[in-house]
């Protein structure tokens, strides 16, 4: 089994997963210098970026992204999980919430600092989900994503929900979202 970890910094999870028998890992970071230090370590790490992924068509048995998709353009993510999936093959996904947005405005962790973190990315997500537009620069790095619009990106990809959970929740708003996604088996 071919298992995919779409921002894997690192290599943490990838360590722990080559382990495991069957098991071939292939981490995908952004950062040149946790590459550096993963594939020194003797993984196998690539430099790329979430939305246009360094591997294969239809080579993937599992995509693993943790809270990476929201520093990401959500939609071109998804559809790359889609493209380097083998028929059949799943994702499991964790998201940002607004719930989190709303934490970092109602309990900043970091005064000022976290509310403005709060802020931007309430912001940014209100003007991306109806437009596909992020503001620019360090107004526009961060998102939240929210059900509706992860599961519309998931069927646009061609991928079928097939578990989704909140997994936190601030002031009632879900904080982290966590998807399990399939690509449906080709058709004959």
């Amino acid at each position: 089994m071919r298992v995919l970890d779409v921002g894997c910094g690192d290599g943490t999870l990838l360590r722990e997963l080559a382990q495991l028998p069957g098991i071939e890992t292939i981490g995908i970071e952004i950062d040149p210098s946790l590459v550096t230090a993963a594939y020194a370590s003797g993984l196998d790490v690539r430099l790329g970026r979430a939305e246009a992924l360094p591997i294969a068509d239809a080579s993937i048995d599992a995509v693993l992204c943790s809270v990476v998709v929201p520093y990401t353009n959500q939609r071109q993510a998804v559809r790359e999980w889609s493209r380097v999936l083998r028929p059949g093959g799943f994702v499991n996904a964790t998201y940002h919430g607004a719930g989190y947005g709303v934490h970092y405005l109602a309990a900043p962790p970091d005064g000022w600092r976290s509310r403005v973190y709060g802020a931007r990315m309430l912001l940014n997500t209100a003007l991306y989900v109806p437009t596909g537009y992020r503001f620019p620069g360090f107004f526009g790095d961060t998102l939240c994503q929210t059900q509706g619009a992860m599961r519309r990106a998931a069927q646009n990809a061609g991928l079928i929900l097939e578990y989704s959970q909140v997994v936190d929740r601030t002031l009632g708003i879900p904080r982290i979202l966590f998807h399990g996604l399939r690509k449906p088996l080709a058709r004959r």
